[in-house]
């Protein structure tokens, strides 16, 4: 099975005048959690998605390209939400927070425990050639929060560190299901990684006074 290249889902959902591919990704998810990917038919996908067996062959001839497609529709649905939860927020911390708000909850909602279960190896190869595309897209959104934390603390922020360290916590969770317990520490991060820098502006601050 192929990767998907890169593909503008925003583009693909507005001309399709049925709604149908939407309905096709977005009742594929919901037949994963509920079925789990190895146990997944095109007649799941097609009851899960509200469409047609005939209109589900008409735009993926197999399980595999619908997987293949929800994957590209996962990521591409990340870059493009994460960019524009924080526009129109001019105040960083704010801004840090909504964005951070919907990195977490994309993570818990948008990503199916079952994707692994079948094609792992393509899985894999997946998320490792996009990885750059979900660093990228989380530093265009913090960007100007990290401009204000440079201000702050004196110095350039390492956004590679912060953008890469985030990206792997976010996919660990497709590999190992995450606990309550770790879902708990997730949803808190924006205010604790907000304190966290804050603190360090803080004490800083502090160190150059004396």
């Amino acid at each position: 099975m192929k990767l998907m290249p890169h593909t503008d889902w925003s583009e693909i959902v507005a001309t399709d005048q049925s709604g149908s591919v939407q309905k096709i990704m977005d009742g594929t998810l919901r037949a994963i959690n509920s079925i789990g990917a190895r146990r997944l038919s095109m007649s799941d996908i097609s009851e899960s998605s509200g469409v047609s067996r005939g209109t589900l062959y008409r735009y993926f001839a197999s399980k595999e390209e619908v997987l293949a497609a929800f994957s590209e529709y996962v990521c591409s649905s990340f870059e493009k939400g994460i960019v524009e939860s924080g526009e129109g927020i001019a105040e960083p911390i704010e801004r840090f927070r909504t964005v951070m708000r919907f990195y977490s909850r994309f993570t818990i909602e948008r990503s199916p425990e079952g994707i692994f279960e079948v094609e792992p190896a393509f899985h894999l190869n997946f998320l490792r050639s996009h990885f750059g595309r979900h660093k990228a897209a989380v530093q265009r959104a913090l960007e100007t929060v990290f401009d204000h934390f440079d201000c702050l603390i004196g110095q350039r922020i390492n956004r590679d560190a912060f953008c890469d360290t985030m990206v792997r916590l976010q996919l660990s969770t497709l590999i190992i299901p995450a606990t309550p317990d770790w879902l708990a520490i997730w949803n808190s991060a924006p205010d604790r990684l907000c304190d966290w820098a804050l603190q360090i502006a803080g004490h800083h601050s502090e160190h150059k006074k004396g």
